[in-house]
């Protein structure tokens, strides 16, 4: 994002109110999420927690499957939540913006990492962000029967720590100056690259007034997109939603007050068309009906691209961002043609098409052998990233 951020909030007050993020919307910018951690709510949608609160438990069903997911932080801190969706969620994006690289490492500086989770570049906001590594780095989750493993296409256990690794080259600082190296966890690089994710509208995401509301759009986001396409309403039982969401309250009337301003502010956003209420007391259940979603990649593109090496969420990512067809087109015939060695051929075929003008001398073949272009249709499912 080329702007420069609007003008930070005053700092607070030893004991007032923590300042929401400022968004930072001037530009459009269409992004991915990974679906598990995402659909899974692991990190709490309260923009504050208790001093004590360092775990939690949850079981649900899912068809024939019990699902069981533990959060434990270690080291003292509190479990996820708040800004921390906004921070990983900038990880998964720039990690995406990188290319996927194997080993699972996005390096990047303190200023882009802000940038990147939509939050103003001040002194408040670098705080906040060392302290949300050092949560995500320190916090262990167990998740049974609940992990979709895209490669071995079925559901399995894992255990890993939110974020695997973080360094940085001034460590006491974390400052503008600092250069991260922010690992993530093998299960959620692996399912990154092998396209197990959805599309994230990042604008409409960072312009959300508060942590809760974006929290409550990942997750419901995530769940419409659970069964490989976007569906037109998702059914949830309130008690459980409000568990998978942390919220504290057990009592029906409570949890949908604190849904409420992100049900209102989603309305008014267009996310959502409506949000009907069936039942009584704790059998009371909310069907979100959804608006239409835009244009999705091109599937005979995504086919294309995949298949010569891009890993899945790369290609996806950058057809839903350069729909113009005659680009890929021209850096498909120029892959095609080219005469080298393709020791990496998905990330030669990503350079070509980011930075076409270093292959101006290969020759494309004939226009003819080019794949054909079918029309938009989702491009995440499982059957079209496997």
């Amino acid at each position: 994002m080329s702007r420069a951020p609007r003008k930070a909030a005053a700092p607070e007050k030893p004991g007032a109110e923590v300042p929401l993020p400022l968004r930072l919307a001037d530009e459009p910018s269409n992004g991915h999420d990974e679906l598990n951690v995402a659909r899974l709510s692991l990190i709490s949608a309260q923009s504050r927690v208790p001093v004590g609160y360092t775990g939690w438990t949850r079981t649900y069903q899912n068809g024939d499957r019990t699902v069981t997911v533990t959060c434990t932080a270690l080291t003292g801190h509190v479990v996820p939540h708040g800004l921390d969706n906004d921070v990983m969620v900038a990880i998964i994006n720039l990690y995406l913006e990188d290319g996927g690289p194997e080993d699972g490492t996005v390096r990047v500086s303190m200023h882009r990492l802000l940038l990147a989770a939509g939050l103003n570049v001040s002194a408040h906001y670098y705080r906040e962000v060392r302290q949300s590594l050092r949560r995500l780095q320190s916090t262990s989750y167990q998740i049974t029967q609940g992990w979709w493993h895209q490669g071995r296409q079925r559901h399995l256990d894992a255990t890993f720590n939110y974020l695997w690794k973080v360094t940085a080259t001034r460590d006491e600082e974390y400052d503008a100056g600092s250069v991260l190296e922010i690992r993530l966890p093998d299960e959620i690089a692996q399912s990154i690259r092998e396209g197990y994710v959805k599309p994230l509208d990042l604008t409409l995401y960072r312009e959300l007034s508060s942590p809760p509301v974006r929290a409550v759009y990942r997750v419901l986001d995530a769940l419409r997109w659970d069964s490989g396409s976007a569906q037109d309403r998702v059914t949830l039982n309130l008690l459980e939603w409000g568990e998978r969401l942390s919220i504290y309250s057990t009592e029906p009337d409570k949890i949908r007050r604190v849904l409420q301003p992100a049900h209102d502010e989603l309305r008014e956003r267009g996310v959502l068309l409506n949000v009907e209420v069936t039942g009584r007391g704790r059998n009371q259940e909310l069907t979100y009906v959804f608006a239409p979603t835009d244009r999705l990649p091109d599937e005979e593109l995504l086919r294309a691209l995949t298949r010569r090496g891009m890993y899945p969420a790369v290609a996806g990512k950058y057809l839903t961002e350069h729909p113009d067809p005659a680009a890929v087109h021209l850096a498909i015939r120029r892959f095609d043609a080219y005469p080298g060695r393709k020791q990496n051929a998905g990330a030669l075929l990503r350079d070509m098409l980011v930075h076409p003008e270093r292959y101006a001398e290969v020759v494309p073949l004939p226009a003819e052998v080019e794949p054909r272009s079918g029309s938009p249709v989702a491009a995440m499912t499982d059957e079209e990233t496997a």
